[in-house]
């Protein structure tokens, strides 16, 4: 165990470097391709280390989580975008026309609810924005969405950690 007192000693003297890490830890965690190999408690637990750290404030973990989270659904978005058009997609939506017009016309009337309370599900996460941007639904509603559910599940993680009741 030397090497965490190691690294928790790194991060006691060099509070940006932990910083950078959550946010990298919160933007994959919210990513379709690097989500599935990190363990599902990997921001908890960063987020317990930069918190039990005296030389990072718990909003500045806040934040690192919200920026990173914020980041891997965006992100998600425009991967989506960029995958609604290539043959593969377009072959199964016109195969599964029926389906995918109902599951777009129920993305369409109550998608800001799907998307904002998706953050709170682990594959639901990345795969909802995915839709949403293959879908084409509105960029800046999607941002929006994704920022105010990473508040939320961010200050989750960090009120849990830092035992604050919200």
């Amino acid at each position: 165990m030397a090497w965490l007192d190691t690294l928790l000693d790194h991060f006691a003297h060099y509070p940006t470097h932990l910083f950078a890490l959550l946010v990298v830890m919160a933007l994959s965690k919210s990513t379709v391709l690097i989500s599935s190999v990190l363990p599902p408690a990997s921001v908890m637990l960063l987020a317990g280390i930069a918190v039990s750290q005296s030389s990072m404030h718990p909003a500045l973990t806040w934040l690192a989580v919200v920026m990173g989270a914020t980041a891997g659904s965006v992100l998600n978005y425009h991967i989506g975008q960029l995958m609604g058009h290539t043959r593969r997609v377009s072959r199964f939506t016109a195969k599964h026309a029926g389906k995918f017009l109902r599951v777009q016309r129920q993305l369409h009337k109550n998608g800001l609810l799907v998307l904002f309370t998706s953050r709170f599900l682990a594959v639901l996460r990345y795969i909802v924005p995915l839709a949403a941007g293959m879908l084409r639904l509105s960029a800046i509603k999607v941002y929006a969405i994704s920022l105010l559910s990473a508040c939320a599940w961010a200050a989750l993680y960090v009120g849990i950690v830092t035992g604050i009741s919200l």
